[in-house]
């Protein structure tokens, strides 16, 4: 995703904006928005380009505010009514977006959504506006990020240039910086944002380290990542952009842009405390390792692959220094099977949705893939075989959008072995953990 400043107008990044020229005057009878015979209302189509230019001018002079880290210059817009809560809240995200490292901040579109009412010269009228930018943590995010925000403009018909912010906020989704109480834990290869007590903190910093470890030592190194832990359920919710139901029994979620062909760069781990709070200390680390190595692979790959090998791997890594009995651990993929029969082909990708019921049984039965190929060739080979499915090998043209054919492949050019052999070797490793 391409970071481009777009200007409204003819004022340029960081420039100043141009003088309106003077506003003729709209008869009543052309403005859709008035039902009084009011021959001084200033029709809004009038003053939209000056309105524009205007919006375009504001925000691009924040954006140098936060590179200059200038808070006086940052807040100098808002006013309104509310002046002093905005006022409040803006400087703390001025403060923890500064303490995060968020720059190289850039406006890439503004779109009025509600346009301001007629009015005369002399009064002053609201209108709504969203605005899209991007940002990079710096040390950490190798791409930029999008986010949008709701904003709404107040200005004098007469005077655009002269406009106020009379409010912000998140459209949608987010961003850490939005969460109060965040508190931000900055090392050399993770950049932690939690809100919760010096304990909660420390735990995830200290977690990250294993996880760190251990994906390194599958992998061969690990991603520097950035871990996000809100207050709530319904916070974790609203940074990833999903819903509560999406995230029943999920304890965290890697979210980031992916654009195929290119490595990820601007992926975030989100902890869901719900789930979270409810795992052990090893399950605690079990889930961070898993999502480091999503985190760590998508940085380091080209290509999707089938979620079957992605989140297989992923649980092969986390598991790796985990000393349980096997049929422990995928104890919901042998229920399904011993209620619905032995599977004839991995699981689709559609037996992760969590709206299917299945999903902890599609990891567990991924997992088995998985070690089933390990235990064969080795677990370097099953990173090389991942390496070669996610970008590593030259594919036909006709293969380019076929993951399972990349598979197919790369079990080929890797292992020497073929699907069928993989499946017939993981059904007998189901059979055999059926076994009492």
């Amino acid at each position: 995703m391409t970071a481009t400043a777009v200007g409204l107008g003819a004022c340029t990044a960081g420039g100043a904006p141009l003088a309106p020229a003077p506003l003729p005057v709209a008869p009543a009878a052309s403005s859709p928005y008035s039902s009084r015979p009011a021959t001084t209302d200033v029709d809004p189509g009038v003053w939209a380009d000056a309105r524009a230019r205007a919006v375009t001018a504001v925000l691009e002079a924040r954006v140098a505010d936060l590179g200059r880290r200038d808070e006086t210059g940052w807040l100098a817009a808002l006013s309104g009514p509310a002046s002093g809560r905005l006022r409040t809240t803006q400087a703390a995200v001025f403060e923890r977006m500064g303490a995060m490292g968020a720059g190289d901040l850039r406006l890439v579109m503004v779109r009025e959504t509600t346009p301001p009412v007629p009015a005369p010269r002399g009064t002053q009228v609201e209108w709504d506006v969203k605005a899209s930018l991007t940002y990079r943590l710096l040390g950490f995010d190798t791409a930029p990020r999008s986010f949008d925000l709701d904003l709404t403009f107040k200005a004098d018909p007469a005077r655009p240039a002269d406009l106020v912010i009379t409010a912000s906020a998140p459209s949608a989704r987010p961003q850490p910086w939005d969460l109060p109480g965040l508190v931000v834990r900055r090392e050399a290869t993770s950049l932690v944002l939690a809100v919760g007590t010096a304990d909660r903190v420390e735990e995830v910093v200290r977690r990250a380290r294993t996880a760190e470890s251990r994906v390194a030592a599958v992998w061969g190194e690990a991603r520097p990542a950035v871990w996000v832990a809100p207050a709530t359920d319904a916070d974790a919710a609203r940074l990833l952009g999903r819903s509560a139901d999406d995230l029943a029994g999920v304890a965290a979620a890697t979210d980031g842009p992916l654009t195929p062909g290119e490595h990820a760069g601007a992926d975030r781990i989100v902890l869901v405390p719900g789930a979270w709070s409810s795992l052990r200390p090893d399950g605690r680390d079990v889930v961070m390792t898993h999502e480091l190595t999503h985190v760590t692979v998508r940085a380091a790959t080209t290509r999707s692959v089938p979620v079957w090998l992605s989140e297989g791997f992923a649980e092969l890594v986390a598991y790796q220094p985990i000393h349980l009995p096997e049929a422990t651990i995928v104890a919901p993929a042998l229920d399904r099977v011993r209620s619905s029969g032995l599977p004839e082909t991995l699981p689709a990708d559609t037996d992760f949705d969590p709206g299917t019921h299945a999903l902890p049984a599609a990891y567990g039965l991924s997992l088995l893939a998985l070690r089933t190929l390990a235990d064969r060739y080795g677990t370097p080979a099953v990173v090389r075989l991942y390496r070669a499915a996610a970008g590593g090998l030259v594919l036909p043209t006709s293969q380019l959008d076929d993951r399972e054919a990349a598979v197919d492949d790369a079990l080929g050019s890797v292992m020497g072995s073929t699907r069928s052999a993989l499946l017939q070797a993981w059904q007998a490793r189901i059979r055999r953990d059926l076994l009492p």
